[in-house]
C-alpha cells in the first residue's frame, strides 16, 4: 500500500502512521465528519489478497465491536477503502506496557493487573478470547487508564477457525502451554497469558524464558517460575499465590474466570493500602468493569471492615482516630469552610457550589485529611473564632474565601479570594485573588484546589495531579447550571428541590454531553427520587441507570460516577452486593469521602448487618464530627439494636448540633417509650422538640405523638394530633400510612364502631387506588393488609399483608423489611389468627426492629394477645 499520509479516505483525514505488525498498519486519522481523532487500522500490504488473513482481520473487528468496555479499544466501525478492509478505532494516547518500561510500584501493577484482568473479563462473557495478551498490546494512556488492545487473533465460539490447530500463533513467551500444543484454547489460556504479564509487571522479567524459541516453548510446558518473592522481596505473598495459581500448567486449575483474579488481586491492593506501604494505586481502575476509577451528597454510607468484598476497613482506620489536634493517621487536617457571597442572594449558590467542589477535589488527596462538607457547612456565617473552629473539628489549618462580583450579562466577572490559615495561631499561609469572566469560572476550583495543596506541601502522585488539574467542563452556562444543581441536592431532600436539580442537571449535559460529573449527579437525582417514593416509574430506574453508564463511560477515574453508579444499585435495585462494589472502587479513588463511607454503612444495615453497621457509623462520625444527621444515623441504628443507651448518646449529640431539626426530637421520645415504658417521658421529650424545632409538626413528630398518646390511653389527643396534620397521609420510606386508618384504629379501641368503620373505608379508598397505581409498592399493600381486617374482609387482609412481606422480607431488607412483617402480624391479630402473630412477634424479637417488650405490653394493638401463653412467655423474656 503506497503512502496514504494527507490523504482523505471517505472522511477520514490520514495524518501519520503509528505502528505497524503482524495484523495490521495503523494510521491515526481525523475523523471530518464527528470531529474526533480516531485509529485506521489496515491490512498489512500483500495480505489483502490473503483470504483467510482477510477473513481474520475483519473476525477481529467483528469480534471487538461487540466489546463496549473502558478498558478494551473502541471499534467503531468498518470500512473499504479500493478493496481493502480497515477497522476505525479509538486513537489512544499513550505507551504500550512493553514501551513505558519499569512499573514504579507494586500497587500501580496491581492496578493495571486489574483492568486488563477485567477487560478480559467482560471479552470472555462475550464469547471472545484475545489469545495474544502481551506487554505489546496493553495501552496505557495519558490517564493512566489501561487499554487491552489487538483482538486481532479473537476467536467468537462457534465461529469458523481459521488459524491451523498447530499454528502458535500468538507471542510464545506469554503463551500457554495448551495453545502451544496446539490444543483447545479458551478464557483459561488468556488467564496463563495475564499470569504471565503480571509476573512482568511485578518483577521486571518473564516468567519463562529461553534463548530461543523452542527453549522457551520446553519452559513454558515443564518448568515452574522463580517465586515472585525471591525475585522482589516486597512483594507480598498473596500476590504471588495469585500469579502462580494464573499460571498453573493444567487449565482447570487456574482460575476459571478472569473476574475471579481481579477481585483477589483487588483485595491485595487494599491490604497494601492499609499497610502504609507508602505507594498509592494507579488511578485509573475499577474492580468491577476494569475501568479506570470510578459518590455524593446525599448517599449515606460508610466503610469499615469489608474484609470479604475487599473494601479492606484500613480505609477509616487509616483515617479515623486522630493522632493528635489536625491529624488523622499523622495527616495535615483541613476544613474548607463556606465561602462567603458578597453578592445578592440570588449568587450565593455559586459560592456554596465552588466551596463543595474544591472540598471534593482537596478530599481526594492521599496525603491531606479533608473534614466532611456536612461538617464544614455547620459554621456558614459564624461568629465562633478560627480558633474554636479548629478545636470544634480538630483540624490545624482552615480555607475561607469570599465571592465578589462585577459587571453585568457577558461582561460579568467573579473575584474569588480564598485563604489558608493556620489555625493554632491565625497565621495566613497563602492568598491570592483570582478574578475571571463568568465564562471561565469552571477554572477557578482546579486552581485554588491546587494551590492549597502546594501551600501545604501536600506531596502529589502524578495521577493526583491530574485529577486536581482536571476541568469538569468547559462550557461556562453547563458549569452554572452545574453548581445551580448542587447547591439545591445539597439543601435538602424536598421532591421540589430534587425536581429543580434535576432540570439545572438536564440543561447542563445538554450544553455539554461529555460533562461526566453533571451526568453522575443527575443519575444520583434520579435514584433518590425512585427512592425517596417521588418517582416510583421504571423510566426514572433507566434514566439513573442510563446516566450512571454516560458518566462512567465520559470519566472512568471519577469517584463521583462510581457512587452514582452504587446509589443506582442501591435505590433502584437492592442490590447491595454491586452498590458496594462501586462504593468502595470510590473509596479507593478517593479515601477522604465521608458520604461513601457512610453509603457502606447504611448499605451494611440494610443487609441486616446491624452490629457492623454501628461499628462503621462510629467511624463516620468520628470523621464528621459536627453532622447532626450523621448522629441520627448512628442512633436509628442502635435502636433498632436495643442498645438504648448507646442510643441515647447519639440522639442527644444530634440534637446539640441540630437543635431545629424534629427527626432526633421524635427518635429520643419513642426511644424512651420502648426502653422505658414511661410515656409521660416519652411525651416531654416531644414537648421539647415542639419548642425548639422550626418544624413542630413535621409528619415523624405527629406520628411519635400519637404513638405514645394511644400507648398511654390518650386517645382523643391522639385523634386531635391528627386532626392537626397537614396531609392525609404519614408517607415516609418505611411506610405509608393514611390517617384515617390511625384514625380508624383509635376509634376502635374507642369502641365508636361507627366511625372506625367510616375511617377504614377512607382509607381503603385511598389504598386501593394507590396500590393499582403501584403494585410494586409493599408499603401499600402491608397498609391495606390492616385496613382489609379492619373491615372483617379476612381472606383480602391476609393476602394483602403476605404479598407486602413476599415483596420485600426481612432476608432482602434488614430496615424496611420488619415493618412490613409487624403489619403481617398486627392482620393475623386483627383477625384471629393468634397463633400466627405470635410466630412472626417471635421472629421480630430475635432480629434488629423497633419492636421491645414493653411496647408489646403498652400497644393496644396487641391486646387480644394477652393471656396467650406464647405471646406472655415472649413479652416476659423480651428486652
Amino acid at each position: 500500500m503506497t503512502s496514504i499520509i494527507g490523504q482523505t479516505i471517505d472522511h477520514y483525514k490520514i495524518l501519520e502512521k503509528l505502528g505497524e505488525g503482524g495484523m495490521g498498519v495503523v494510521y491515526k486519522a481525523e475523523d471530518l465528519r464527528l470531529t474526533r481523532t480516531v485509529a485506521l487500522k489496515f491490512l498489512p500490504q500483500g495480505l489483502d489478497a490473503n483470504e483467510p488473513e482477510r477473513a481474520r482481520f475483519l473476525q477481529e473487528a467483528r469480534a471487538a465491536a461487540i466489546l463496549n468496555h473502558p478498558n478494551i479499544c473502541t471499534i467503531h466501525d468498518i470500512q473499504e477503502h479500493e478493496g481493502q478492509p480497515f477497522i476505525v478505532m479509538e486513537c489512544v494516547e499513550g505507551k504500550t506496557l512493553h514501551d513505558a518500561g519499569p512499573i514504579n510500584t507494586i500497587q500501580q501493577a496491581t492496578a493495571y493487573g486489574i483492568q486488563i484482568a477485567e477487560a478480559l473479563q467482560e471479552a470472555h462473557a462475550k464469547g471472545i478470547v484475545h489469545r495474544d495478551i502481551k506487554s505489546e498490546n496493553i495501552m496505557v494512556n495519558t490517564k493512566n487508564q489501561v487499554k487491552v488492545m489487538d483482538f486481532g487473533l479473537a476467536k467468537l465460539k462457534g465461529s469458523l477457525k481459521l488459524t491451523k490447530t498447530s499454528s502458535t500463533v500468538g507471542t510464545v513467551a506469554y503463551m500457554a502451554p495448551e495453545q502451544i500444543q496446539g490444543g483447545d484454547v479458551d478464557a483459561r489460556s488468556d488467564i496463563f497469558s495475564l499470569g504471565c504479564l503480571l509476573y512482568q509487571m511485578f518483577t521486571g522479567q518473564l516468567p519463562f524464558r529461553g534463548e530461543h524459541e523452542a527453549a522457551m516453548m520446553y519452559s513454558i510446558l515443564n518448568e515452574q517460575p522463580p517465586p515472585m518473592t525471591g525475585l522482589r522481596p516486597d512483594i507480598p505473598a498473596e500476590l504471588d499465590r495469585i500469579v502462580r495459581r494464573s499460571l498453573e500448567k493444567i487449565p482447570g486449575d487456574r482460575y476459571q474466570h478472569a473476574g475471579d483474579v481481579a477481585r483477589e488481586l483487588h483485595d491485595v491492593l487494599h491490604h497494601l493500602g492499609s499497610a502504609g506501604a507508602g505507594e498509592n494505586p494507579a488511578p485509573g481502575y475499577d474492580s468491577r468493569a476494569g475501568r479506570p476509577i470510578r459518590m455524593s451528597r446525599r448517599v449515606w454510607m460508610g466503610a469499615a471492615a469489608l474484609v470479604v468484598l475487599g473494601i479492606g476497613g484500613f480505609i477509616l482506620f487509616r483515617l479515623i482516630g486522630p493522632t493528635g489536634a489536625g491529624s488523622f493517621g499523622g495527616k495535615k487536617m483541613l476544613a474548607v469552610l463556606p465561602f462567603e457571597n458578597l453578592g445578592s442572594p440570588e449568587q450565593e449558590y455559586f459560592a456554596d457550589g465552588i466551596t463543595d467542589e474544591i472540598t471534593s477535589r482537596l478530599s481526594g488527596l492521599s496525603g491531606l485529611g479533608v473534614i466532611a462538607r456536612s461538617s464544614a457547612m455547620q459554621y456558614k456565617k459564624t461568629t465562633k473564632s478560627l480558633k474554636q473552629i479548629g478545636q470544634d473539628l480538630a483540624v490545624s489549618y482552615v480555607l475561607q474565601g469570599t465571592v465578589r462580583w462585577e459587571g453585568s450579562g457577558a461582561e460579568t466577572r467573579v473575584r474569588v479570594t480564598p485563604q489558608l490559615i493556620a489555625v493554632g495561631d491565625e497565621t495566613q499561609i497563602w492568598s491570592e485573588p483570582f478574578e475571571s469572566v463568568l465564562s471561565g469560572a469552571f477554572k477557578l476550583q482546579k486552581e485554588i484546589a491546587g494551590n492549597v495543596a502546594s501551600a501545604l506541601n501536600i506531596t502529589l502522585l502524578q495521577p493526583e495531579r491530574n485529577s486536581l488539574e482536571a476541568a469538569l467542563t468547559t462550557n461556562s452556562e453547563a458549569y452554572d447550571n452545574y453548581l445551580r444543581a448542587v447547591s439545591l441536592t445539597n439543601r435538602s431532600f424536598g421532591e421540589k428541590d430534587f425536581r429543580m436539580a434535576e432540570q439545572f442537571l438536564k440543561k447542563a449535559v445538554d450544553l455539554d454531553s461529555l460533562f461526566a460529573a453533571a451526568h453522575a449527579r443527575l443519575s444520583t437525582v434520579h435514584s433518590d427520587m425512585y427512592w425517596e417514593y417521588y418517582d416510583r416509574t421504571d423510566q426514572r430506574v433507566q434514566q439513573a441507570k442510563e446516566a450512571a453508564e454516560r458518566a462512567l463511560r465520559l470519566n472512568p477515574t471519577l469517584a463521583l460516577a462510581h457512587v452514582a453508579m452504587g446509589v443506582y444499585y442501591y435505590h433502584c435495585r437492592l442490590e447491595y452486593e454491586n452498590a458496594l462494589k462501586e462504593f468502595e472502587l470510590a473509596l479507593a479513588l478517593q479515601p477522604n469521602y465521608p458520604a461513601a463511607w457512610l453509603s457502606v454503612a447504611a448499605v451494611k444495615r440494610r443487609q441486616g448487618k446491624f452490629e457492623e453497621a454501628a461499628e462503621d457509623f462510629e467511624k463516620v462520625v468520628a470523621a464528621d464530627p459536627r453532622s447532626g444527621g450523621f448522629f441520627a444515623e448512628l442512633s436509628i441504628t442502635y435502636l433498632k439494636l436495643r442498645k438504648f443507651p448507646e442510643a441515647a448518646r447519639s440522639i442527644e449529640k444530634a440534637i446539640e448540633l441540630s437543635p431545629e431539626w424534629p427527626e432526633p426530637y421524635a427518635l429520643k421520645a419513642l426511644m424512651l417509650l420502648r426502653w422505658t415504658g414511661d410515656a409521660a417521658r416519652a411525651r416531654a421529650a416531644l414537648e421539647e422538640g415542639a419548642r425548639k424545632s422550626i418544624r413542630s409538626q413535621d409528619v415523624i413528630m405527629t406520628y411519635a405523638g400519637v404513638t405514645i398518646d394511644v400507648a398511654d390511653g390518650h386517645y382523643e389527643d391522639a385523634l386531635r394530633r391528627l386532626t392537626r396534620m397537614d396531609r392525609d397521609r404519614i408517607d415516609r420510606q418505611e411506610f405509608f400510612i393514611p390517617a384515617d386508618l390511625l384514625k380508624a384504629r383509635i376509634y376502635g379501641y374507642m369502641k365508636q364502631t361507627q366511625r372506625e368503620r367510616l375511617a377504614y373505608e377512607s382509607a381503603r379508598v385511598m389504598l386501593e387506588k394507590a396500590s393499582r397505581e403501584h403494585p410494586e409498592d409493599s408499603r401499600l399493600h402491608g397498609a391495606l393488609g390492616v385496613d382489609y381486617a379492619g373491615l372483617g374482609r379476612k381472606d383480602d387482609a391476609v393476602r394483602e399483608g403476605r404479598l407486602a412481606v413476599e415483596q420485600l422480607p426481612i432476608a432482602r431488607e434488614g430496615v424496611r423489611g420488619p415493618y412490613r412483617a409487624e403489619e403481617l402480624a398486627l392482620t393475623y391479630v386483627m383477625v384471629g389468627e393468634y397463633d400466627e402473630a405470635v410466630t412472626i412477634l417471635e421472629q421480630l424479637l430475635s432480629v434488629p426492629s423497633d419492636l421491645t417488650g414493653r411496647s408489646l405490653r403498652l400497644d393496644p394493638a396487641w391486646a387480644p394477645l394477652r393471656g396467650n401463653p406464647r405471646f406472655e412467655r415472649l413479652v416476659a423474656n423480651a428486652p
